[in-house]
């Protein structure tokens, strides 16, 4: 478990490479991506930073046309993040082709095999989010 958790590690840092991005960019362009357009603030949340951390890699991701901004035309205080198209599109091309054969390989397997592997995907799923939740909850010392 170990090894795969490197993996992926190592996989998500090779990426934001790939697109000229620090990690921490890397991780807010891929949640504006799969979340869809988000405010400022719940992107904030959804990846545990600071509103200024989270201004600070906008702009970042704004100056490489990767993300952009607009002002809510009722609220002009509220701004919404967008991760351009075409940035969507590379990690696509980036994460497609893993997904891809490991779909085959899932597809390949009989049927109960499927349902035991979803079933440990779905429970070490579970796990790790209450680990996470421990985690952040827990006071940093």
């Amino acid at each position: 478990m170990r090894a795969l958790v490197a993996l992926v590690r190592e996989s998500e840092r090779e990426m934001a490479l790939r697109l000229g991005l620090n990690l921490t960019d890397y991780r807010a362009l891929c949640a504006l991506s799969e979340l869809g357009p988000l405010t400022s603030g719940r992107l904030a949340e959804e990846l545990g930073y600071t509103a200024a951390t989270t201004t600070a890699i906008t702009k970042r991701l704004e100056l490489r046309r990767y993300v952009t901004r607009q002002r809510s035309e009722t609220d002009r205080r509220l701004v919404t993040l967008t991760a351009s198209p075409e940035a969507s599109q590379r990690i696509m091309d980036l994460t497609l082709p893993l997904v891809s054969v490991l779909s085959e390989q899932l597809q390949a397997l009989p049927p109960d095999q499927i349902s035991t592997v979803v079933a440990f995907l779905d429970v070490t799923q579970d796990l790790m989010r209450t680990h996470l939740q421990i985690l952040s909850t827990k006071d940093a010392t």
